[in-house]
């Protein structure tokens, strides 16, 4: 028998595993497939083997051998707190954002302490940069899973989730997908794959500190891609995963964290009847939080959870325990009376019909919970094509205002008694292609782009890019990306500048378009089969070629801020 200790990078189970070798034998850090081939199991009792991800998930495990799982629980606040207080982290601002950057996880907190003392007392971007050092500790520990696809796997952490096409487009090698779906720190999503929590948001944190522009352009690119597959997607629940997906990689700031991927086993299910204390629980936990009357709420929200108590969703932990909760309602003549007090005179906010969402609430510190709860309203919203909502939360109103949902304004009579302004606010869902207009209004504009006023510097990049026209891969790659925002725009914009200059009345500048098209467009032959076949001398064919490079400078010159060194 093998109890299988599993838990990620600096979980712990090393310490664990200390504590047990006295009583029980114990075989530590299986991390690759060769470690685990040669492992030889005693044949007496049980041993305990920690291990990366779980053992029968290897290929060279042997079926047939009894498999208890057991995993290395992230380490509460409380233990990583004495930690970061042993390692005399003091201030504050950078000791709670150690704890939220940690997130229990023992290797990440003592990184990111080590990395702080090396700064100069809580600089601006203090965090950042401890953030850049622990996300290089971590992949000096995962060793062998992440060489050579190091910045592949900081992207994916950036954009959210990440299929092979997305991460082409990002400048990587679709062929890494494989080894980063190995990595023991990546999991499956719906959208491709993501980067585990704590260390996504560190790997995140890191690269927006580290390559800000290269950062930006890389979620501008995600929010693009995923837009752009919603009319292709068949359910609501796949419509919303997509729009998800877009607003992670469009927004910034806290309400992002709303649309985080989700990374851990948390799962969304219809509340029953032996929920009813969880629920109540919950109510009251929202109420406290934003400082309301707590039996006034319960008695308000408990008229519409009783209404409609198909619409009573609880987001529960990997024990089935609820963590969130949400209420909602279909709008109809059913459900009209009881939404009444919450919409009071903007009762005509509900006369498009759609899903009306009255209670959104999670445990602190539940940060997966979160993603779940606003991936299934928002999925949910969607296949009923409107949402309605009237809330208290500034948190709630916040994301509202900042995604650009319609205001209805405020309620006249403070529902909740207290004293916070409850706000109504609805959206549709429908647009051309099944995007919304207000989704395409939140992409991320593209970082201005910035190129040396550098003649013999940019002729060079043209002429590279030119040589990947027709390998999106080594486009993706070129420093003239950023003018385009994506290699199929960059090759569309470089050969729409060769025709142009087939087009044009200047027989000199014909003459430079049919050497680029024949030799990088179209591909013919090599620069002397061309220059015979153009019946022109070896001096006038380059000097052509060269004319058309600088012509074609001017082209990609026209679409961005040249500045001098």
């Amino acid at each position: 028998m093998v109890i299988n200790l599993t838990g990620p990078v600096g979980s712990g189970k090393s310490a664990i595993l200390a504590e047990l070798a006295t009583v029980v034998p114990v075989v530590d850090d299986i991390r690759s497939e060769d470690d685990l081939a040669r492992l030889a199991l005693p044949a007496g009792g049980p041993v305990v083997v920690a291990s990366r991800r779980p053992l029968p998930s290897y290929r060279a495990w042997r079926p047939g051998v009894e498999v208890i799982p057991v995993e290395a629980e992230p380490w509460p606040d409380e233990e990583i707190g004495l930690m970061v207080d042993g390692l005399g982290i003091t201030h504050p601002h950078l000791r709670d954002g150690v704890l939220r950057l940690a997130g229990g996880n023992v290797l990440l907190a003592s990184a990111l302490c080590r990395a702080l003392h090396t700064a100069p007392g809580d600089v601006p971007g203090a965090l950042d940069a401890a953030a850049d050092a622990a996300a290089r500790e971590v992949c000096e520990r995962l060793g062998d899973e992440v060489a050579g696809i190091e910045r592949a796997l900081m992207l994916v952490a950036a954009v959210g989730q990440c299929d092979a096409e997305l991460l082409t487009q990002l400048g990587e090698d679709g062929t890494l997908f494989g080894r980063l779906r190995a990595c023991s720190v990546v999991v499956p999503g719906a959208l491709g794959l993501a980067v585990a929590e704590p260390f996504r948001t560190v790997f995140d944190q890191a690269l927006r500190w580290r390559t800000p522009v290269a950062y930006r352009s890389a979620r501008t690119l995600a929010a693009a891609h995923h837009t752009r597959l919603i009319p292709a997607e068949h359910t609501g629940a796949a419509r919303g995963d997509r729009m998800a997906g877009s607003l992670f990689a469009s927004l910034d700031g806290p309400v992002r964290r709303l649309f985080s991927p989700v990374t851990t086993p948390v799962h969304v299910r219809p509340a029953r009847a032996d929920d009813a204390s969880d629920v109540g629980r919950l109510v009251r936990v929202w109420a406290e939080r934003g400082g309301m009357d707590v039996r006034r709420s319960e008695r308000l929200l408990g008229s519409v959870l009783h209404a409609v108590p198909e619409g009573v969703y609880v987001v529960c932990d990997r024990e089935d325990r609820p963590v969130g909760l949400s209420s909602t309602a279909p709008i109809h003549d059913a459900t009209v009376a009881v939404l009444e007090p919450l919409l009071q005179q903007h009762a005509d906010a509900a006369s498009g019909g759609g899903l009306f969402i009255g209670l959104a609430v999670y445990e602190e510190r539940q940060e997966a919970a979160r993603s779940a709860l606003f991936r299934h309203l928002l999925s949910s919203a969607i296949g009923r094509g409107r949402l309605v909502t009237s809330t208290p939360s500034p948190e709630y109103q916040a994301l509202y205002e900042h995604v650009g949902v319609r205001a209805h304004g405020q309620l006249r009579h403070d529902v909740y008694g207290g004293g916070s302004a409850c706000r109504v606010y609805s959206q549709d869902f429908a647009g051309e292609g099944g995007v919304p207009p207000w989704l395409e209004r939140l992409r991320p504009p593209a970082p201005a782009p910035v190129l040396p006023d550098d003649a013999a510097w940019l002729s060079r990049r043209i002429r590279e890019a030119l040589d990947g026209l027709h390998r999106p891969q080594l486009l993706a790659c070129s420093p003239l990306l950023p003018v385009a925002g994506d290699p199929a725009t960059l090759r569309e914009l470089l050969e729409s500048g060769v025709q142009h200059l087939l087009k044009s009345t200047v027989a000199t500048e014909v003459e430079a378009g049919r050497i680029l098209s024949q030799y990088y467009v179209e591909r013919c032959g090599g620069h002397e089969f061309i220059a015979i076949r153009l019946h022109l001398s070896r001096a006038t064919y380059f000097r052509r070629l060269n004319q058309g490079l600088a012509l074609l400078a001017t082209v990609v010159l026209s679409r961005c801020r040249p500045v001098t060194s």
